[in-house]
């Protein structure tokens, strides 16, 4: 039940007069006021002279107040009634969350995103065109070198090869009958050329012509070159055979590549063909049919692409810990194979998923070798992230959330005249110590850091107490701000507990 009661005062014809409002609403049975009995339930009087309108427009200017005033918070959420002092939370200092700073080693690491990648992987490819009889592996089957894996059909091949077998032996039947056939040119040269000599000696004691001794002479030539020209046949008969034993032996090799086995011990991760199909030998312009590739999976690398402005960091032999997208809760030791001398391209990646470099200067590939236990494999292709270490260092350390850039106006003068400034850029980092229960903005020099922590050379010492957050109240917080820890209560309520609005 509520009442309303608006008090106005008017001015009718030179005299002052006093007008009550009063707005009943209520669902329970009628209300009376004491003083106005005879105002009934949900209806508006004036009292007096005047109109309702008055009373209607400040109706709305309350109603339409209230609205604005609940959008606010709904939008605002927890922290605008926190910023307000009638919702703070216990006294007036503010929750906030702490770290100690402590001396410890700082992991520098480059991240690089890529794919696995098996080490060893072969393709399949026919040598023959020829169509393929039998496959007795299917895709994912685990192979042994020597095993069978393709069987192409034979039977054009063996045919051939017995038909150069068939054309050796007619070229060993003539070569054989030629060296018979010179046999008796020999002996004929022979006899020859001994008359010869008995018809010089007669000729120099003047026993024969010198027509007898011309005959003979020519009879001699004749017989040499019958024999010059049966020679030359023999030699054209022994090229064709031996071009006929060349061809069976090349038959031979065909035939043989028509049983394809397992160059490698792996898995069959990809299978490209199937029994019946024609597969035919790739030439310049015609890549030829692959029909299966073999990997190793138990040998994995990744093929990473480290962004320019990380290459020259990155070494062979620099551990590594890689992180694969399918296993999302296991991390695998690793560590730098090889980095690239030359700035990459797709074509020199050799990936098909598309794996982004990091950055817009390009990348460099780097290999990266995973360390699996024995047995363990890994599917190749799939994406995966390494975080390569390029050094280690120790110091003080804090979390890299605590650092805050501040404009040298935004700080007190001691803090703004300090050396650990960069009055070029007119910048400060600073962090937020806790001294006594109070926040106190303190200048650094930093030096390296990682995604986690970041190392402090300047301005802080080892157990220094620093805040962390949360983040609205870290970079809102003031030089003597009252601060404690946060607790778990405090987890639950607005971040910005005990805050005032600046």
């Amino acid at each position: 039940m509520f009442v309303w009661q608006l008090l106005a005062s008017t001015r009718s014809e030179g005299e002052s007069s006093r007008r009550l409002l009063c707005f009943g609403l209520d669902s329970q049975p009628a209300y009376a006021v004491s003083e106005y009995p005879h105002l009934p339930r949900g209806r508006l009087r004036l009292a007096g002279t005047g109109s309702l309108k008055l009373v209607r427009k400040f109706l709305i200017a309350v109603a339409v107040i209230l609205g604005v005033a609940v959008v606010g918070l709904v939008v605002a959420g927890p922290s605008a009634l926190a910023m307000m002092p009638s919702f703070g939370g216990s006294g007036s200092a503010i929750a906030v969350r702490l770290a100690t700073i402590n001396r410890r080693e700082l992991v520098e690491t480059v991240s690089a995103p890529g794919e696995l990648d098996p080490e060893v992987k072969v393709d399949v490819s026919a040598e023959v065109s020829a169509r393929i009889l039998e496959l007795p592996f299917r895709e994912g089957a685990t192979v042994r070198k020597g095993e069978l894996i393709v069987k192409l059909d034979d039977r054009d091949l063996k045919a051939s090869l017995d038909a150069q077998m068939a054309r050796r032996d007619g070229e060993r039947f003539r070569l054989r009958s030629e060296q018979e056939r010179m046999a008796s040119p020999n002996s004929q040269l022979a006899n020859a050329r001994a008359t010869l000599e008995r018809q010089e000696t007669l000729f120099k004691t003047g026993d024969v012509s010198r027509a007898d001794l011309d005959d003979v002479i020519a009879r001699v030539r004749d017989l040499e070159a019958q024999i010059a020209s049966a020679k030359e046949g023999l030699s054209v008969i022994e090229s064709s055979l031996a071009a006929a034993e060349a061809d069976i032996e090349r038959a031979r090799e065909l035939l043989k590549k028509t049983t394809i086995k397992a160059p490698i011990d792996g898995q069959i991760t990809e299978l490209n063909a199937e029994p019946g199909e024609l597969v035919v030998v790739g030439t310049m312009n015609n890549a030829g049919t692959k029909v299966l590739t073999i990997a190793d999976l138990g040998s994995v690398r990744l093929k990473s692409k480290v962004a320019e402005s990380d290459v020259a960091r990155v070494k062979a032999g620099q551990a590594a810990t890689v992180r694969v997208n399918a296993y999302r809760n296991r991390e695998f030791k690793a560590s730098v194979e090889r980095v690239a001398l030359a700035r990459g391209t797709e074509q020199s990646f050799g990936s098909s998923s598309g794996a982004s470099g990091s950055g817009q200067g390009g990348w460099f590939k780097c290999e990266v070798k995973l360390d699996l236990a024995d047995g363990e494999t890994l599917l190749s292709g799939l994406a995966a992230n390494v975080d390569i270490v390029v050094n280690r260092s120790e110091g003080l350390l804090v979390p890299s959330q605590s650092l805050l850039e501040k404009k040298l106006d935004d700080l007190p003068k001691d803090i703004a005249e300090s050396p650990l400034v960069d009055k070029v850029r007119k910048k400060a980092i600073v962090i937020v110590r806790m001294v006594d229960g109070k926040a106190v903005l303190t200048p650094v020099k930093t030096g390296a850091s990682n995604l986690a922590d970041t190392m402090i050379l300047e301005g802080v010492s080892d157990g220094d107490v620093v805040v962390t957050g949360p983040y609205r109240v870290l970079e809102r917080l003031k030089q003597g701000d009252a601060i404690r820890e946060e607790t778990a209560a405090d987890a639950i309520k607005p971040s910005t507990t005990g805050m005032k609005n600046d």
